[in-house]
């Protein structure tokens, strides 16, 4: 839902302001201390977890309990996310919660634009309307809400520190709908609702961030505290290595614009089957990939993240062996060197001062990456060490021995059946 200036399209309506006044008369000594115990239980909700689908649907109950008509309520947050731009909560009396994610899109500004949601957003004051005829026909989701028998709506914004701007919507099938009273209980809780929402929007906000940058298993250690440097755990792992063929020849003949789609395309093919095989996203090194597939065993036996990293490894190639590349060149290609390791890893915290990298380290690392390397020169897409192959659990084929630049001896090395 991106910013659109408010120009003043509807008609005079009735608003209701966000301040919160002294208790209002209309409120018994009884609905003030409703009041005061959900906004308590919101306060003990927000330290046990961040579970936002189990606070709204148990938010919306204690809700109905209390006396207000709510039989749907909807919560719309903005979230911090390469692919998303919101959540959706959406709760149904007798239906539970359902929690949706919702992706950026060319058509959401236009049914931002129509929504309730701007006008609310624009003036800071609640929304309460009957839905009816008039009302449908000027929103499109009060015509919607009509065709499924409610009859009253109310659209609360919800402002964050940062500035975005999100809402919680309440709609009602009874006759009345919304009483006065109603929405003054409704007014005395919101402000620590308000509170609780930014509160686990910034958790879940720090949660995408670090995932989205430095993966989900070494952002949730970030979070748990593992944040001084030298503070590093060794466990077995697969270790998957992938580098693009001919990069930088490439991004000489491509403009700034087209490299960065070309990369991009590439590490589309390459990292959804990292992810979808349970593996972790450590580092891009330019068009250089870094990824670990952990051995819960501990023990270096585990077949079930080697026969991980080993698919992800063949479905990647095989979407860069699909890859439609004629929007970049007739000659162009698009080929990678995987290779795949098992072994000993550090993963921890490496850096200075207050600049560090959560990332692994160790000899088995620096094997995977020389590994990597001799893909090019042995013409082959992927290769995998003896200590990776030998406990595969598929037909593998010795490609022969050879020396790797920088490690002593020799290595055997090993190719797909």
């Amino acid at each position: 839902m991106s910013r659109h200036p408010f120009r003043p399209i509807y008609p005079r309506m009735k608003t209701i302001t966000d301040r919160l006044a002294a208790p209002p008369s209309i409120l018994s000594a009884e609905d003030m201390l409703t009041a005061r115990e959900i906004s308590d239980w919101l306060l003990q909700v927000s330290r046990e977890g961040r579970d936002l689908g189990r606070l709204w649907d148990e938010f919306c109950g204690r809700l109905a309990l209390a006396g207000v008509p709510v039989e749907r309520g909807t919560a719309i947050l903005m979230v911090l996310h390469a692919i998303k731009e919101g959540v959706h909560c959406e709760w149904r009396m007798g239906q539970g919660v359902e929690v949706k994610p919702w992706h950026y899109a060319p058509g959401n500004a236009r049914i931002y634009q129509e929504s309730p949601l701007r006008l609310v957003h624009e003036t800071g004051s609640w929304l309460h309307r009957r839905i009816d005829e008039k009302s449908a026909a000027e929103f499109p989701i009060l015509a919607d809400l009509k065709a499924l028998g409610y009859s009253d709506y109310l659209c609360v914004p919800i402002i964050f520190a940062n500035g975005m701007r999100n809402a919680l919507t309440f709609a009602s099938r009874e006759v009345q709908g919304f009483s006065e009273r109603d929405i003054a209980l409704l007014q005395q809780i919101m402000p620590t609702a308000k509170i609780v929402l930014e509160l686990m929007s910034v958790y879940r906000s720090m949660d995408d961030v670090l995932a989205m940058y430095v993966g989900r298993e070494p952002g949730g250690r970030i979070l748990a505290g593992e944040v001084r440097r030298g503070v590093v755990n060794t466990m077995e792992a697969a270790i998957l290595v992938a580098d693009m063929r001919d990069f930088t020849l490439l991004s000489d003949r491509l403009g700034d614009k087209q490299t960065v789609e070309l990369l991009d395309a590439y590490y589309d093919c390459i990292i959804p089957p990292i992810l979808k095989h349970g593996g972790e996203v450590l580092k891009f090194t330019g068009d250089g990939i870094l990824a670990i597939f952990q051995d819960p065993s501990g023990i270096g036996e585990c077949q079930l993240c080697r026969g991980g990293a080993f698919e992800a490894a063949i479905e990647g190639q095989a979407c860069l062996d699909a890859l439609d590349t004629a929007q970049w060149g007739a000659d162009v290609e698009v080929k990678a060197g995987v290779a795949l390791h098992h072994g000993k890893v550090a993963f921890g915290n490496v850096g200075s001062g207050e600049r560090l990298d959560f990332t692994v380290i160790g000899k088995d690392v620096n094997l995977a990456a020389r590994l990597g390397a001799k893909c090019r020169t042995l013409h082959e897409p992927i290769l995998m060490s003896k200590t990776f192959a030998e406990c595969l659990p598929v037909p593998v084929r010795k490609l022969g021995d050879f020396s790797l630049r920088g490690l002593p001896g020799t290595q055997d090395i090993f190719v797909p059946a």
